[in-house]
């Protein structure tokens, strides 16, 4: 009786350790490719044309890098030199963290978006219509973003404003953020791994006018030529190819 059900326990241990395997391998589905690297990493590792991206990447380039990752027919992401970002899926396309630098985006206008979140600013280019804009981290309180084609919503706390064609606005944050664990920003769980940190209100400048006083709104008009150079090689390419897998 006592081998009976010895070998009974071991065939179900063994049972077990047979098909845990089968649910842990199981691969995530491909969030995008990469369209065009230099100097750039996914992860440690170097990033190279054709590459796959996952949903949860760390990505980041060099002072002379740059890195165009492509999700779906004609949505693109590109991040500039100097740069870091977080990248997740999400129903509408994807969610970009940027963490430093800059990062260009390409939207089809067709349903499928991507939002850039910066500190605690989130700019959502308007879905219904093909957008191309850039959003810059300039430091942890302060974020500028560009519009060249369509529009971007743009939220800072309890403040938003639709940033038109053309245009460049300076957003001031509420907080700046340290994370404990990078999360998708649209995770429930996303607040509870990050910790904030008030950014002062201060007189701010922008070069050839005077002082705005504290207290004023988040968003500084900058200029509307500006925008002019936001697009770049790589989402030149984007746009001009959108059957590319």
């Amino acid at each position: 009786m006592k081998r009976n059900r010895l070998l009974f326990a071991l065939a179900m241990s063994a049972s077990v350790c047979s098909a845990a395997p089968t649910s842990q391998q199981a691969p995530s589905a491909p969030l995008g490719i990469v369209g065009a690297a230099v100097a750039a990493r996914i992860g440690n590792s170097p990033a190279t044309e054709g590459a796959t991206i996952y949903s949860g990447d760390n990505i980041s380039t060099d002072d002379n890098g740059t890195l165009l990752i492509r999700i779906g027919a004609a949505l693109s992401v590109e991040l500039q030199n100097s740069s870091s970002a977080h990248i997740y899926r999400a129903p509408y396309g994807a969610v970009v963290e940027l963490n430093s630098g800059s990062v260009v985006y390409s939207t089809p206008g067709s349903g499928q978006n991507v939002v850039i979140v910066a500190s605690d600013i989130r700019a959502t280019p308007n879905a219904g219509m093909p957008d191309v804009g850039r959003v810059s981290v300039d430091d942890p309180c302060n974020v500028s973003v560009q519009s060249q084609k369509g529009k971007v919503d743009v939220r800072s706390g309890h403040e938003s404003r639709e940033i038109e064609e053309g245009k460049t606005y300076k957003v001031h944050a509420e907080n700046s953020i340290s994370y404990r664990k990078y999360l998708s920003p649209d995770d429930n769980d996303y607040h509870r791994y990050h910790e904030h940190a008030p950014c002062v209100a201060a007189y701010q400048t922008v070069k050839g006018r005077p002082p705005i006083a504290p207290g004023r709104s988040a968003f500084i008009y900058i200029a509307g030529g500006a925008a002019a150079a936001v697009t770049t090689v790589g989402v030149i390419k984007a746009l001009e190819s959108p059957s590319r897998p």
